[in-house]
């Protein structure tokens, strides 16, 4: 049984992704777009390889043609993002904000 690769229900590219740039060239959905500094993004797409749907957590860097994927990241299986968002929710209460500013 094949899942089709979909964004959730009433998502658009532009409530999907946090600012306003172009995201033709890539294939799956784009789920963050976010302003890393000057020349990097940190994107999370939703693509398939081979017949398997994976989440793909990429710093792109910035090129002639616009924005390219780096080797700085991680694919993962989507059965995996419980426990990465479960210990991401944990690191982010582990430290005290006034303190990170």
């Amino acid at each position: 049984m094949s899942q089709k690769n979909s964004a959730p229900q009433g998502a658009t590219k532009q409530n999907l992704i946090g600012s306003n740039v172009s995201t033709a060239g890539i294939e799956g959905t784009v789920f963050l777009d976010l302003q890393k500094n000057d020349s990097e993004r940190l994107r999370v797409i939703v693509k398939e390889y081979r017949g398997r749907t994976y989440v793909d957590l990429r710093v792109w860097y910035s090129c002639n043609a616009g924005y390219s994927p780096s080797q700085k990241g991680v694919t993962i299986r989507p059965e995996q993002i419980p426990g990465i968002v479960q210990a991401l929710m944990l690191a982010a209460q582990s430290f005290d904000p006034k303190e990170a500013a």
